[in-house]
């Protein structure tokens, strides 16, 4: 199949570094909220997309040399890889990508460790979500298709920006707009879930209404589960000083008004308050508009997760959609800090005792629901209801409306109290 021209192709000149590794996956004892996963691997370190903005650049992360051309090869990624997922004990999701790597970035084309750790993943009964900036995934759509039908899945496309003249400037490794949309479409078409994380928007540049609204129509068109955005962090640093050497030569205007949002030198990266919230709240208003929900939707993970992850997932979730609508949610984190600390608990006795199996824990929090258990565990009635409907009727929460509904019907309930339709369980 031919691939698209910026696809594979590099930027500048690329070091490559061999290594071997001992472990393939990183593990959790819970659900990470933002990519549903227990479980990720990735096979590169830095990242030849070049991303001015990107996180890895930052002192952190521990990444030698030239973060856009000292690319680490696993060499041996495939083979650790087969050792350890026959040995998983839960059926998690599996998330590919990080925070400092692309999976198919320019160097997958000759390496191709990723084609070799799909056919692998087709094997397994295991639910996969993967991360990219890259249309070279669709060089293995035919894998994951097969992945798809066994385990679930799920295409998620960074883009944040509507036309490709600033994405040259600020992502000059990565595919084109156009690439990464028929990307998602492609794999819409062949059955798998997909969504759009519209992160970083970069302030005056990618969060204005206007690149929003583009953006949202797009993945309208794509045909999306979701559309999250976010906003830039810059840690100071080597990560602040790239980004800001590049806005400086294109976007010289713009600087006065950078070194203003990030003037507090954050650790985390983040900038003024007043800024982040406004912005945060436009792009929620504009997202709205079309129809898309923020975050993954329950459907695309219901299933796919242990119920007891799934519960960890959606309680956390609600705390963030009730929180936009302006809900007092302190109830429901409360509750959430105890389910969290049972569900760690629980774990610790699950990994303690090598023969318990993944169903039996399920069991155990459909019996707690149902005889009112967990009331006691997480102190509040309703919502230990309200997660008995999830787990032991299997419903599923609509994140657009709030809605507790039956899969395949019309009817709907409220997870909240009737009398007042924004009170958080």
């Amino acid at each position: 199949m031919a691939l698209p021209a910026t696809a594979g192709a590099d930027v500048m000149e690329i070091r490559r570094h061999p290594r071997e590794i001992k472990k393939a996956l990183r593990k959790s004892s819970v659900p990470d909220t933002f990519l549903l996963g227990r479980y990720s691997f990735s096979p590169y370190m830095a990242c030849s997309h070049g991303c001015t903005y990107c996180d890895g650049r930052a002192e952190r992360y521990w990444v030698e040399g030239d973060f856009a051309r000292d690319i680490v090869v696993r060499t041996n990624l495939v083979e650790v890889l087969s050792e350890e997922l026959p040995k998983l004990r839960e059926r998690a999701t599996i998330v590919i990508g990080s925070g400092i790597s692309d999976a198919y970035q320019p160097v997958e084309r000759e390496e191709g460790l990723m084609r070799r750790a799909a056919e692998l993943l087709a094997r397994f009964d295991l639910s996969v979500s993967l991360l990219t900036k890259s249309a070279l995934v669709l060089r293995d759509l035919d894998l994951w298709r097969r992945v798809n039908r066994r385990g679930g899945f799920n295409l998620y496309v960074s883009l944040g920006f509507a036309r490709d003249e600033p994405r040259r400037i600020y992502e000059p490794g990565a595919s084109s707009v156009q690439e990464r949309l028929e990307a998602l479409k492609r794999f819409r078409e062949a059955g798998c879930r997909t969504g759009i994380m519209a992160l970083p928007l970069l302030p005056y540049i990618g969060d204005t209404e206007g690149n929003l609204r583009a953006l949202l129509e797009m993945a309208v068109d794509a045909g999306v589960d979701f559309f999250m955005p976010g906003g830039l962090t810059l840690r100071p640093g080597r990560q602040k000083d790239h980004f800001f050497r590049v806005l400086e030569e294109h976007d010289p205007d713009l600087v006065p008004r950078y070194r203003e949002l990030y003037a507090a030198n954050r650790q985390c990266g983040s900038c003024i308050r007043a800024y982040r919230e406004s912005s945060s709240l436009t792009a929620g208003r504009i997202t709205a508009e079309y129809g898309l929900p923020e975050e993954i939707p329950h459907e695309l993970y219901r299933s796919r997760l242990p119920l007891y992850d799934e519960i960890y997932v959606l309680l956390s979730h609600m705390i963030i959609l009730y929180g936009r609508r302006g809900t007092d949610t302190h109830r429901l984190r409360a509750a959430l800090r105890r389910y969290r600390q049972w569900l760690v608990e629980r774990k610790k006795v699950f990994n303690r005792r090598r023969k318990t199996t993944q169903e039996e824990v399920e069991e155990e929090l459909r019996l707690l629901l149902g005889s009112g258990g967990m009331a006691d565990v997480i102190r509040n009635e309703k919502l230990s209801d309200f997660m008995r409907r999830v787990v032991v009727e299997r419903r599923l929460f609509d994140y657009r409306r709030l809605e507790l509904t039956a899969l395949g019907s019309a009817s709907a309930e409220t997870p909240w109290d009737r009398s007042s339709r924004l009170r958080a369980p």
